[in-house]
């Protein structure tokens, strides 16, 4: 059943070869076409007889998100590459989860031979090309079809890629670009260096980014006014499909990644500029640790910016593609013990100020906590992402199945993300300001005017962000504002901040090399 799922995705850009190379990385649970948005289609044909008609866009067009969604899904990557290493998890079950913590990333463990396989994110970026290259010839055999989707729909595609060549790059350096579909096997293409990748990425969002709704399927949207897109109101896509705010976070992203500050807060200001546009809006701590169906994590949003949804109504639970699989235990779930943990000293280190309510130990030793629970026990639980599907799932003993949306970037992240922006430039007042807000919101007064503002900008997002998939990539940008770490500095010129590149990947492609830190 999960093959005949899968293949009915990858029927949709049969044409490209290079999605079904990775046949047996994608066979999972998390990938579907028509679930996927819970968009009940089985227009499926063969690429002779496609493009046709907007019921091929609109499968080939989600289609590409589901590739996205399963990329970041398997075997919990983005939590591999972005919440593990140097982190706050600890792991005393699984030796490969240590090794990813403690940046031991060349093992021979499963999960690290998969963690440092890009192909999955190449076949994002072929169909996303295959979708560029051929999608404007439905314009000419349906009218429902207008050049105006057309160029909406290009840009996602567009922004897709450039997304994508952005997680390439943060994750292994040095990739090969791809500018067109690729049919059979994996074309050999010499690697481009990380700043030429990123320079891609971002031109290919800066090509169109103003071409983006700031939502689809509402007629009042200044760019594409209509009451539906591809057959869907508003409430179908938001938080689901990239919009104008989406690319341009990616944009601040992409340099405040390269270290491009000025640029990063131009792109970050415009999102909160314009964050009502699209009901982008800031998420009280109920909200965000809820459990229910009102809960932050549960179903599509706009708030979420960018994300990627397991919506329950669709029956789309499933273990992977949730940190919950990895963190949660007894009582919650019927599994003895979590995964990965965050030790007792660790927790009560980082959330060090009283009336902090995301957790805090006030002076007679009673412990507030949003994020945690079990906290008397041994191994805390970090509960703080919480979606179990009927809420019980797995407490008798079955498989427990979650349906939590996988969140890339939020209303709090992207404006500390701005906060940092400004720190890095020196405009301290701004940088505290956006700190004190977000401070407010979680309980806690303002900064002391003394406290060094670029520390007090990682701070609050540690705290904020904790369990999001940012903290390796947060320390690497410390690390580079603040200089002032030897050995932390050597990782970065060296390129061990990197993962080492598959074997597979290495043998099947000859113009590649090892990255020279794992060699």
């Amino acid at each position: 059943m999960i093959f005949k799922k899968m293949m009915r995705c990858l029927k949709n850009w049969k044409r490209s070869g290079i999605a079904i190379v990775l046949t047996g990385s994608l066979m999972l649970s998390t990938v579907s076409c028509d679930k996927f948005l819970d968009v009940e289609s089985n227009h499926i044909v063969n690429e002779k007889n496609k493009w046709k008609d907007i019921n091929d866009i609109r499968s080939s067009l989600l289609g590409v998100y589901g590739l996205l969604r399963t990329a970041l899904a398997e075997k919990n990557a983005h939590w591999m590459y972005g919440e593990l290493r140097s982190g706050d998890f600890q792991s005393v079950s699984r030796r490969d989860l240590q090794n990813i913590i403690d940046g031991e990333l060349n093992t021979s463990y499963d999960l690290l031979t998969n963690m440092s396989d890009w192909r999955r994110f190449y076949a994002v970026i072929n169909a996303a090309n295959l979708f560029i290259e051929r999608s404007a010839e439905v314009i000419e055999h349906d009218s429902q079809y207008t050049a105006i989707n057309n160029q909406a729909d290009i840009a996602q595609m567009k922004v897709i890629k450039g997304f994508v060549y952005y997680l390439l790059a943060r994750t292994w350096g040095d990739v090969p670009i791809w500018d067109k579909a690729y049919e059979g096997t994996f074309p050999k293409i010499k690697a481009s260096s990380v700043n030429e990748v990123l320079t891609y990425a971002e031109n290919q969002i800066l090509s169109v980014k103003d071409a983006l709704p700031y939502q689809y399927g509402i007629s009042t949207d200044p760019v594409l006014p209509m009451d539906r897109y591809l057959g869907f109101s508003s409430s179908k896509w938001n938080g689901v499909l990239f919009n104008r705010l989406a690319a341009y976070a990616v944009l601040a992203h992409i340099n405040a990644f390269e270290g491009n500050y000025l640029e990063t807060v131009f792109y970050a200001d415009f999102v909160m500029a314009n964050a009502a546009k699209a009901n982008l809006t800031q998420n009280d701590l109920n909200t965000l640790t809820g459990t229910t169906n009102t809960g932050f994590y549960f179903g599509n949003r706009a708030a979420h910016l960018i994300a990627f949804p397991f919506p329950n109504g669709s029956n789309e639970g499933t273990q992977e593609g949730h940190i919950e699989s990895l963190t949660l235990a007894a009582p919650l779930v019927s599994k003895p013990t979590p995964d990965m943990f965050i030790p007792v000293e660790k927790i009560v280190s980082i959330f060090n100020e009283p009336g902090d309510n995301r957790f805090n130990i006030d002076n007679t030793g009673k412990v507030t906590t949003r994020y945690f629970s079990e906290f008397g026990g041994v191994r805390p639980i970090f509960s703080k992402i919480r979606m179990i599907r009927t809420g019980t799932s797995g407490t008798d003993g079955s498989i427990p199945l979650y349906t939590s949306t996988m969140v890339f970037t939020r209303f709090e992240e992207i404006n500390l993300l701005r906060a940092e922006g400004y720190a890095a430039l020196g405009q301290i007042d701004q940088a505290r300001a956006i700190v004190n807000q977000n401070r407010k919101n979680r309980g806690l007064a303002d900064l002391n005017p003394a406290e060094n503002i670029v520390d007090a900008v990682f701070n609050e997002r540690h705290k904020e962000l904790m369990g999001e998939g940012w903290r390796w990539f947060d320390l690497i940008r410390y690390q580079k504002i603040k200089n002032n770490n030897p050995a932390f500095l050597s990782l970065i010129s060296n390129k061990g901040i990197f993962w080492p590149v598959n074997k597979q990947v290495l043998s099947a492609n000859d113009q590649l090399e090892q990255n020279p830190f794992w060699k």
